[in-house]
């Protein structure tokens, strides 16, 4: 049977071709114009099991698969209406649903106008010589990962890939391993629905259909995946590319347990030839191969990286870690802890019993930051080493956590012991040399070691006569706060148009017994790194509500008092609860209390800001932005944020007179305005300042002008606020 032919020089140049065609011996067939198969002759009848019967008329690209593209095809079609002499290698279908790697060789032949009448199409079928070719790059490309050291389910994915791409997306292979008493499901990563290659199977059924299936020791063929208990989302997908069955493979060698099992998901094509259970021969072979070499790696890790006595890393484990994070690397905290009694423990108790400290102390870590991105170490005999990133260890919760981990007695050899912990800290930079990072931690867990109980010490790249400055603050400032030495001053705030009092600012002033006046310049950033600026908040407000309750007994005048809450304890858990509390505890109107947080501090977080807030709104708080302006985003947060007041920085105040800083001033002002939020210029020291202010809608004003900063003596004596 042969098409019609629609002209006798049409039918001349088909013959032509045909008679071309038998004298080359090979498969072939003839096409149209239009690409729609005209001819084909016995042997490739005999290669695809096709008759022309069967296939005339009909568009050849219904009898490939378009494995490389979806403009594959037609870029063939394409060049061929050109007259160009065409090869391609191509996905070829056989009758009855099989399919065969095939090269084809396209001649077209053309009319005087340069048009396409008929094409000579060469098939010839390469399966044996594709498939050699892949099992020699899975090979190769699995070698290649050896040497990179990449981990075994990164090589298991590599062979996914590797099955995939000839077949895509007419195939999905996926392979499931048994490890450690948890079945690994893993795939290609090509298709872009795949998020998660890597999953551990879950769900009860799914398991036992696993464990079967890796139990056989045979391939088993399902023709219909419905109705079976394979993994949900893969079965899934492979029914959306209509992959309706599927052939199970299992992963096993001659006097071994099988490690797993191959799941081929595929449509109307078989895999049961030769040349594929050849391919799958050697996929077995290349995973037994990852599957030996990762535990050899993990035996030789286990030597050089894990220390033998407690099972934890060992420092040059931790370092490594630390190093394969690469790029990913993100600014850090390198923290040295190390028991107090450790040599005591020792000595009493043997060299068994300290590791036995060290492991638990260890565990309790791991529980305290089960949610934290933490890598933990052993340094030394008797210290652990960590590493978190600056996003997930706020410094001032350090010495919480520490003191957390030991108030539970630690149990050796039946006894119940009460540890205390030094810790050195220092901040780790991407482009900081870890090991120097891991000294200045150990030079500040050195300084620790100088204090009683548990004890934390910063490193801080300054002279050795400031960081002394800083310690011996930091010593004294412990007691401060323990003593409630620390006491809160009065700023007044005044309305520009009246210059009446309307509030007042309450600030943390100290003046020590041994150190005489210590500024808040000094104080303020070593109670913020040493934990204790939460405490130091809290005495303050205390002290405001006294105050304010004294006050009230003797029918005398209160303004609302502004108190500067750090960002450490703004972003507390309990900070609303708690304010809340110390408000009910003396009987304290609320509204009179103003919450000032810094503005380019304390709004890092836009989300969680707006959430507390709003808390403080609803129960009754007002809040305010200090330091307005030098942040990094002020404008851009005012519209979210329920602030009731917006304190223009003082370096503004200062330079009013100057145009540039009078327009910022005038926007600002005019913003807040529209915002509904009332305006306190800081700063302000002079008539013409206060005047300037007052000409561009200012409310407030706060400055040497008005007041300097007061006790709450010096306030009562001058009776400032019954004036």
């Amino acid at each position: 049977m042969a098409i019609q032919l629609p002209s006798r020089r049409y039918e001349i140049l088909y013959r032509a071709i045909k008679s071309l065609g038998d004298k080359s011996n090979r498969s072939y067939l003839i096409l149209d114009s239009d690409f729609n198969i005209a001819y084909c002759n016995e042997l490739y009848s005999q290669l695809t099991n096709f008759q022309l019967s069967e296939i005339a008329y009909r568009p050849f690209q219904s009898f490939v698969y378009n494995t490389k593209g979806d403009n594959y095809i037609t870029e063939i079609q394409k060049r061929l209406q050109q007259g160009k002499i065409t090869k391609a290698e191509i996905l070829h279908k056989k009758n009855k649903g099989k399919t065969f790697f095939s090269e084809i060789e396209c001649y077209p032949f053309q009319n005087e106008i340069g048009e396409t009448q008929l094409v000579l199409l060469f098939v010839k079928d390469s399966t044996y010589i594709q498939i050699y070719e892949l099992m020699n790059r899975l090979e190769q490309e699995m070698f290649g990962a050896i040497q990179r050291e990449s981990s075994f389910f990164e090589q298991i994915q590599l062979i996914c890939n590797g099955m995939d791409e000839p077949f895509s997306p007419h195939c999905l292979t996926t392979i499931a391993i048994k490890e450690k008493e948890q079945i690994h499901i893993m795939s290609s990563d090509q298709f872009g629905e795949f998020q998660k290659i890597n999953y551990v199977l879950k769900d009860p059924m799914e398991i036992a259909t696993y464990e079967s299936l890796i139990g056989n020791t045979e391939p088993f063929i399902d023709q219909h995946i419905e109705g079976t208990h394979l993994h949900a989302y893969h079965k899934e997908f492979a029914r959306s590319r209509g992959l309706n069955g599927c052939v199970h493979f299992p992963i096993s060698q001659q006097n071994s347990e099988s490690l797993g099992v191959i799941t081929i998901y595929f449509g109307k094509k078989g895999y049961a030839n030769k040349p594929y259970i050849q391919l799958i021969d050697k996929v077995v072979d290349l995973i037994f191969l990852a599957y030996t070499y990762e535990k050899k790696q993990q035996e030789i890790y286990q030597l050089a990286y894990i220390d033998p006595y407690t099972g934890i890393v060992n420092r040059e484990g931790f370092i490594k870690r630390i190093k394969e994070l690469g790029s990913q690397r993100q600014n850090g905290v390198i923290k040295i802890l190390e028991p107090s009694e450790f040599s005591r423990i020792v000595e009493l108790y043997g060299r068994a019993a300290g590791q036995e400290v060290l492991k638990q102390l260890f565990e309790r870590f791991l529980k305290e930051s089960v949610h934290r991105s933490i890598i933990i170490g052993r340094f030394s005999s008797s210290s652990l080493v960590l590493y978190t990133t600056r996003s997930e260890d706020r410094l001032f919760e350090t010495e919480v956590l520490l003191k957390k981990l030991v108030e539970q007695p630690f149990v050796i050899n039946d006894q119940r012991i009460y540890i205390s912990i030094k810790c050195g800290i220092a901040i780790f930079k991407k482009q900081d040399y870890l090991n120097d990072s891991i000294r200045h931690a150990e030079s500040a867990l050195t300084a620790a070691k100088g204090h009683a109980g548990t004890f934390i010490s910063y490193y801080q790249k300054r002279t050795d006569e400031q960081l002394e400055k800083e310690m011996h603050i930091l010593n004294h400032l412990n007691e401060a706060v323990k003593n409630k030495e620390l006491m809160a001053y009065f700023q007044p705030k005044v309305e520009l148009r009246r210059g009446r009092i309307v509030s007042m600012e309450a600030l943390a002033r100290w003046y020590s017994s041994k150190l005489g006046f210590v500024s808040p310049a000094d104080f303020i950033p070593i109670a913020e790194r040493a934990g204790l600026i939460r405490e130091i908040d809290l005495q303050i407000i205390e002290q405001v509500l006294i105050w304010f309750q004294q006050r009230q007994y003797k029918g005398k005048r209160i303004v609302p008092i502004a108190i500067n809450i750090s960002p450490e304890h703004f972003y507390h858990p309990k900070f609303v609860e708690q304010l809340e509390d110390l408000v009910k505890k003396y009987y304290a109107d609320p509204n009179y209390l103003i919450i000032e947080i810094t503005e380019n501090l304390g709004l890092e977080d836009i989300e969680r800001a707006q959430k507390i807030i709003r808390e403080l709104f609803v129960r009754g708080f007002k809040t305010s932005v200090d330091d307005f302006g030098i942040g990094y985003s002020s404008l851009s947060y005012l519209q979210k944020l329920m602030f009731s007041e917006l304190k223009i920085d003082r370096s503004f105040t200062s330079r009013i007179h100057e145009a540039g800083t009078y327009a910022i001033v005038r926007s600002i002002i005019q913003i807040a305005y529209n915002l509904e939020i009332s305006v306190v210029a800081e700063g302000v020291e002079t008539e013409e300042q206060a005047e300037v202010l007052q000409q561009l809608g200012c409310d407030y004003a706060q400055g040497f002008l008005y007041h300097k900063p007061m006790s709450i003596e010096e306030i009562e004596d001058k009776r400032v606020l019954d004036a």
